[in-house]
């Protein structure tokens, strides 16, 4: 039954592909008139889009690299000793309890 699905579904691809290559719209196939339409419009969208795309990876860099210096910079740890000691203490008695 599967094989007669998968036939079913790549006959119908074939043939709306064969129907989009070959049908007259207007003068011209559908494939001709997206070719067209590409043309004029596409290339322009696709350049606006790759700048856009360049400014925001340069945005991210930016902030991950002043991120990244800010980390390295900060002290790592900042508990007092009495925080640190009571954290200590938590965690043997999770341990004692096996959690």
């Amino acid at each position: 039954m599967r094989w007669l699905i998968t036939m079913f579904w790549s006959l119908a691809c074939v043939g709306v592909g064969v129907a989009l290559a070959t049908v007259e719209v207007s003068g011209r196939t559908p494939l001709q008139h997206a070719e067209r339409a590409w043309r004029t419009d596409g290339a322009k969208r696709l350049d606006a889009a790759k700048g856009t795309a360049d400014d925001l990876v340069a945005d991210v860099k930016k902030k991950v690299s002043g991120a990244v210096k800010d980390a390295k910079d900060r002290p790592l740890d900042k508990h007092s000793a009495d925080e640190r000691s009571a954290l200590d203490q938590l965690i043997a008695d999770r341990q004692r309890e096996g959690k």
